[in-house]
């Protein structure tokens, strides 16, 4: 298969599946003799695994070893079992956080609920945004597309994780 028909059967981009190569996650591909990747139907299922890892939160890092672990003959469903523990630990704590935040915002938005708005004049844009200071450490952590501190994305055209 080429390059684009793997592309079109998995969903990711060429750039991401040389990008995976490039890494190591993907073995050497044969080539034509006018420089064409070819790959063999394996790299579909392992192309799978690698999104679908992905999902669970397992950086490309992790997913390498465990791969590596595959491929050397070692079964690597133990150090799965560990590495998705922890991404729930600390999906737990991140949920936790932003329970405390909700109450908080919660709490605050109570407090100033009917206070009147600040004059055009002042030279304060809100006086409401400053009176939030106490919210600052948590709201931090959250942005329009979630906590940013602890979650993960992968791009859609390269492939690669990166923090939001």
């Amino acid at each position: 298969m080429t390059i684009g028909e793997v592309a079109e059967r998995t969903g990711l981009t060429r750039q991401g599946i040389r990008y995976y190569e490039r890494e190591g996650l993907l073995p050497a591909t044969r080539r034509t003799h006018t420089g064409y990747r070819m790959y063999g139907p394996d790299v579909l299922s392992r192309l799978a695994f690698i999104k679908q890892a992905g999902r669970l939160g397992l950086s490309l890092r992790e997913v390498k070893q465990i791969l590596r672990m595959s491929d050397s003959g070692r079964a690597p469903c133990c150090q799965v079992r560990e590495l998705l523990a922890g991404k729930l630990e600390k999906l737990d704590r991140t949920i936790a956080g932003l329970s405390r935040f909700r109450d908080q915002m919660r709490r605050f938005l109570s407090k100033i609920a009917g206070m009147a708005d600040q004059a055009d004049t002042s030279e304060q844009v809100c006086r409401l945004v400053q009176m939030a200071s106490n919210l600052a450490p948590l709201a931090s952590r959250v942005g329009p597309g979630g906590v940013r501190s602890e979650l993960t994305t992968t791009t859609r055209t390269t492939g690669r994780r990166t923090k939001k």
